[in-house]
């Protein structure tokens, strides 16, 4: 809907490029092993019975379990299928950044709670982390309302932390081994730990004290501080890609210590944090039983 000049009555949220626009370049097809490289062959021997036998485990594990259920399809390569990835919301925070949402694209084994999950254990089997469930737990995502009802009810504009989190596929790569697309935007601030793929982005932790435009912004939609690019202003080149956290350089998993914030105050909202988890995660269980 526009008015007469043009010009557009709603608000306009710009669609975001790259690889998390439809989507990263994953197909799960191509990392699903054929038969012949899991033992598949022609034959009427016992051997090639055999094979094909463990051949068919691989296949029910990787769709259900996403690990090997019994001894048949040990050392195959069960594992789950997926790429985990961030994707921009086109939407600001309130520092100036632009605000991402997390994808968790390999299954975690939370689609059908945590009753099944044990009594999965309890059997000695594995959890449900195949492509099935996977399935399950990326429509139980897309029904959550509650990303949208906070927005609805939150204030305009988003409070956001900088946020590390595991990004590629199962295999730890970045990149389509075949098209060589990356799954994940600027992949040159991935870095490894451990040997898994990390990146920081701005995400979403408050809307309830959003400032909207009132607020000072601090970053460029870029998610780095306005001082770093040249003559201070967010369209010149990027100079430096310090986040402006004291101990960023020392210690790439601190994300949320502000360069003025004391130490004491530091441990405070640590032990507030801690507080908070150990509530959060009884009214959980009371509400699993």
């Amino acid at each position: 809907m526009a008015t007469a000049a043009g010009n557009p009555i709603l608000p306009v949220v710009e669609v975001p490029k790259g690889p998390g626009s439809f989507g990263p370049d994953y197909n799960f097809a191509d990392n699903v092993k054929l038969p012949g490289q899991v033992g598949v062959r022609k034959g009427d021997d016992m051997q090639s019975v055999t094979d094909s036998l463990k051949a068919t485990s691989y296949y029910i594990d990787t769709i259900g379990f996403g690990e090997p259920s019994s001894g048949l399809s040990q050392g195959l390569g069960v594992k789950p299928l997926g790429v985990n990835t961030w994707t921009r919301t086109g939407i600001s925070c309130t520092n100036g950044a632009d605000m991402w949402v997390y994808n968790e694209g390999i299954p975690t084994g939370r689609a059908f709670g945590k009753r099944i999950a044990d009594g999965l254990s309890s059997a000695g089997l594995p959890g449900l982390r195949g492509l099935g469930p996977g399935i399950m737990e990326d429509v139980q995502t897309a029904l959550d309302p509650r990303p949208v009802m906070s927005a609805m009810f939150g204030s305009a504009t988003p409070v956001c932390s900088l946020v590390a989190r595991p990004v590629g596929d199962q295999d730890g790569r970045i990149q389509n081994p075949d098209s060589k697309n990356y799954y994940v935007d600027d992949p040159g601030t991935v870095y490894r730990v451990n040997g898994q793929a990390m990146q920081k982005r701005w995400e979403q932790t408050d809307t309830a004290t959003g400032g909207g435009d009132k607020s000072v912004k601090t970053h460029c939609p870029d998610g780095y501080l306005i001082r770093n690019h040249k003559n201070n202003v967010c369209t010149g080149a990027l100079i430096s890609r310090a986040e402006g956290f004291s101990s960023f350089a020392s210690d790439p998993h601190a994300c949320f210590a502000s360069e003025k914030t004391p130490a004491w105050k530091t441990l405070v909202l640590a032990t507030v944090a801690g507080i908070g988890a150990l509530v959060l995660y009884s009214a959980l269980r009371k509400r699993l039983r």
